[in-house]
């Protein structure tokens, strides 16, 4: 199994699909009846008709050759996952001013010791970092698979316990901040003013609107020398 990407349920499903066509740039391709899918070039972003009355993230993971479906579990710590065919839809070259891929997905967690014990332990994900930040009261793990990092988040302070984890937003990376703002805040979207990002030489925006209630950050990366 390898990180996909991930699905948002939403109760207006045209609307949903109108306002991530726009934040992307780019068009959505039907899966199924209810099910719509954004495929950038990393990773994957699908739109589902849903019953609640506020819009639900589940992680998506991609079935790979020799995945053994029996072995997979159903509990992951209380996150909801889906697992879709690896062959959903080909990857659509962005515009200029579009969102590329997905950088990670944000889980905020209760107990990262689980986490670890669950997906590098038990699944076999890679732990690229697991750090704690003082000045941002964070504990922060970092699991990559696919080209994409499964971030989950603790705040400091707070005890582990048997609070289920949750999916709280997701990071999209992009070539030109700049050009994807001013397209977005023309289309009439809340979007921050650029910052710099924790990654030296990187710069993020936060998009405060068009995302179906879904915590949104918009991320350039340092070019490579």
């Amino acid at each position: 199994m390898r990180l996909d990407g991930v699905r948002l349920s939403v109760p207006d499903l045209p609307a949903a699909l109108a306002a991530y066509a726009r934040l992307f740039g780019s068009a959505a391709t039907r899966v199924d009846r209810d099910l719509w899918r954004f495929q950038l070039e990393r990773g994957a972003v699908e739109l589902a008709a849903g019953a609640d009355p506020a819009p639900r993230l589940a992680v998506l993971f991609a079935t790979e050759a020799g995945d053994d479906l029996g072995a997979w579990p159903t509990d992951h710590g209380g996150l909801e996952v889906v697992v879709v065919s690896d062959a959903r839809s080909e990857p659509v070259p962005p515009a200029p001013d579009g969102v590329v891929a997905i950088d990670h997905v944000v889980v905020h967690t209760a107990d990262p010791e689980r986490a670890i014990a669950h997906w590098r332990n038990r699944l076999g994900l890679r732990l690229a970092l697991d750090r704690t930040f003082p000045e941002r009261k964070l504990r922060l793990l970092f699991f990559r698979s696919g080209g994409l990092t499964l971030e989950y988040a603790q705040a400091l302070g707070e005890s582990a316990g048997t609070a289920t984890d949750v999916v709280y937003g997701v990071s999209y990376r992009v070539h030109d901040l700049a050009a994807v703002r001013t397209r977005l805040v023309a289309a009439g979207l809340d979007v921050s003013e650029a910052r710099a990002g924790m990654k030296p030489g990187s710069a993020v925006a936060t998009v405060r609107s068009g995302t179906a209630g879904v915590p949104s950050l918009l991320i350039q990366q340092p070019e490579r020398p």
